[in-house]
């Protein structure tokens, strides 16, 4: 019979051997997620209102969606819980953008055209801070921050640089 400590040394050794489940990758359609949020949101702000058409989610349920939107500012978010308020427990995705604002992100990305773009990966420490992309067009800093199914901070960026290249192919809705 194998000691505690000899116990808990084989479990850790073969846990970091095993494969990981994969995360769940479900595509939501952005703007049926949004629904009339989307159209009421445009008539409140003068900015453009660029957005994918999807994103994979780590998340596979009900989507519930909140916005904001005034002359300097939007933003959208997408939630597993109604009135989820941005909690950790379920954020899924947001969108915003906001005219002046700077950009908080140093690891730089090249977006469609040539576009600069700033990214962050995910962050953790009392709560976690989900990957995220910001990219600056016409003096208004646009940012895209989601929960995705992606466990390393390459993929992360890819799947985010995708989202923002697939919202400036599309333009303003």
């Amino acid at each position: 019979m194998l000691s505690p400590r000899r116990t808990l040394a084989a479990a850790l050794a073969a846990a970091a051997v095993l494969p990981t489940a994969p995360a769940l990758a479900a595509p939501v359609e952005v703007p049926a997620a949004l629904g009339p949020r989307l159209d009421r949101a445009d008539a409140r702000t003068p900015l453009a209102i660029l957005l994918p058409d999807m994103i994979d989610l780590d998340f596979d349920g009900r989507v519930y969606a909140s916005s904001a939107a005034g002359a300097r500012s939007w933003s959208f978010a997408l939630a597993g819980a109604p009135g989820c308020g941005g909690a950790t427990a379920c954020f899924l995705a947001s969108f915003s953008a906001e005219r002046g604002a700077t950009p908080a992100y140093r690891t730089r990305v090249r977006l469609r055209g040539g576009i600069p773009g700033w990214f962050k990966p995910l962050t953790c420490g009392a709560s976690c801070s989900p990957p995220a992309v910001q990219y600056r067009r016409r003096g208004v800093l646009y940012e895209i921050a989601a929960k995705v199914p992606d466990a390393t901070a390459a993929a992360q960026r890819r799947r985010l640089v995708r989202a923002a290249d697939e919202a400036l192919r599309i333009g303003p809705r």
